[in-house]
């Protein structure tokens, strides 16, 4: 079973709520986006999230449903401060005569007198209430990335199908040619020396030849190898998107070879769709984990 790279999950409890994103990457690149107060648990997220998913960049969200469950501040009065603002004030008064007396909004109205300080909150009984909103959203991403994978399989099992045709087309083909040169050659030679005799033995030797330097028959079997590998690849479980990746590579490779080394109309146009059946597989293997 193969999954896209591409997928979104949610999950809540009421409290809170986590999110994830993911679309494709070489490697797995988690992001994440969680209060102040959480920057401690990025660790566990991190290893929730690799247990579940090998490739992609994934970017992980969690936030409160309600205000109570946010960051926690507290509010303290700097005594000291506080005491400083108040002899000011009173050498303020002092010192200019003003007859109005020094009272508790003339205090307050000094922020500096108050500090915000960050309540830790117990990270091992927050973590165990994310907990099951980090699994819900890991289950539903999961359920996407692979309803899409579906999609991606039948689409690259069309082109795998087809290009596994084109081979066989070819290889059909493949010993057709030799002769087809053959014949060319030896009607050439008749219209350049009519009535005349030439060399037999040299018309079969150009022809071997020929033979041996448009001979597609090893780079036929390794393509026919790498399709079937392929397909074993696209049935068995596990993340094969590397894999997949460098066999369509290998396959690319020897059908470019076949390309260049067959001289032949027929071979040449169907290498043509063997490319286009292989760069549709490119584009759709770009995102499977």
């Amino acid at each position: 079973m193969i999954r896209s790279m591409t997928g979104f999950g949610r999950g809540e409890s009421g409290r809170w709520a986590t999110e994830i994103r993911s679309v494709n990457h070489r490697f797995c690149e988690i992001q994440h986006r969680l209060p102040r107060s959480l920057v401690s648990l990025e660790g566990r997220f991190r290893d929730e999230l690799k247990r579940r998913i090998k490739r992609g960049r994934v970017e992980v969200a969690c936030y409160p449903d309600n205000r109570s469950e946010s960051e926690t501040r507290g509010v303290v009065l700097d005594e000291e401060m506080a005491d400083q603002v108040l002899r000011g004030l009173a050498q303020l008064k002092e010192r200019y005569h003003i007859a109005q007396e020094v009272d508790l909004s003339h205090i307050l109205s000094q922020r500096e007198i108050f500090r915000t300080i960050d309540e830790s909150p117990d990270l091992d009984q927050v973590w165990e209430a994310i907990r099951p909103t980090l699994t819900d959203a890991l289950e539903a991403h999961d359920r996407m990335r692979v309803a899409e994978g579906q999609n991606l399989l039948r689409a690259i099992c069309e082109s795998l199908q087809s290009l596994e045709g084109l081979q066989e087309q070819i290889a059909a083909r493949a010993p057709e040619v030799v002769g087809s040169y053959r014949d060319r050659l030896a009607k050439r030679l008749q219209g350049l020396l009519p009535g005349e005799e030439w060399d037999e033995g040299r018309l079969l030797q150009e022809a071997a030849v020929f033979a041996d330097r448009s001979d597609i028959t090893e780079e036929l079997s390794r393509l026919l190898s790498h399709i079937h590998q392929f397909r074993s690849f696209l049935e068995s479980p596990g993340p094969h998107g590397r894999q997949l990746e460098f066999l369509l590579q290998e396959m690319n490779r020897e059908v470019n070879t076949v390309g260049s080394k067959a001289n032949d109309l027929s071979i040449s146009q169907w290498v043509v769709a063997s490319k286009g059946e292989l760069e549709k597989m490119r584009e759709q293997i770009q995102n499977v984990e």
